[in-house]
């Protein structure tokens, strides 16, 4: 079983890891090997290692952050960047993390934050 979970959890996309956090491993301390590409759960959010590194208190997303990289998803929906380009847009009806308020895209092809066009987002209730 254990064996199984592992496998889905390494071929599970950002997306689907974003909402399985609690499947991914923590940093120990103990200062073993982390490789490249090796997704954690740090406090509940999914972290990458950008590079081969040992696991030390020096090492952490806390206190060396161009170690690591954010996943931009949360609970299964993506968050909201602060500046959305052509490649990021969000469909009509697509779902988005703005902080801790999860919003709906209320436009085609939205390239406006809630922030900048609240009318282009509408809030989910939860």
């Amino acid at each position: 079983m254990i064996e199984a979970l592992v496998r889905l959890r390494e071929g599970a996309s950002d997306q689907q890891s974003s909402a399985a956090v609690e499947l991914y491993p923590r940093l120990k301390g103990q200062g073993a090997l982390v490789k490249a590409g090796t997704r954690i759960n740090w406090d509940g959010a999914i972290k990458r290692a950008a590079a081969d590194l040992w696991d030390t208190p020096e090492n952490t997303p806390d206190t060396a952050p161009t170690l690591w990289e954010n996943i931009r998803y949360r609970e299964g929906y993506r968050i909201i960047p602060e500046t959305i380009t052509a490649g990021t847009v969000f469909a009509l009806g697509e779902l988005g993390w703005w902080g801790n308020v999860l919003y709906k895209s209320l436009l085609a092809a939205n390239v406006q934050t809630p922030e900048t066009y609240p009318a282009g987002w509408g809030k989910v209730e939860r």
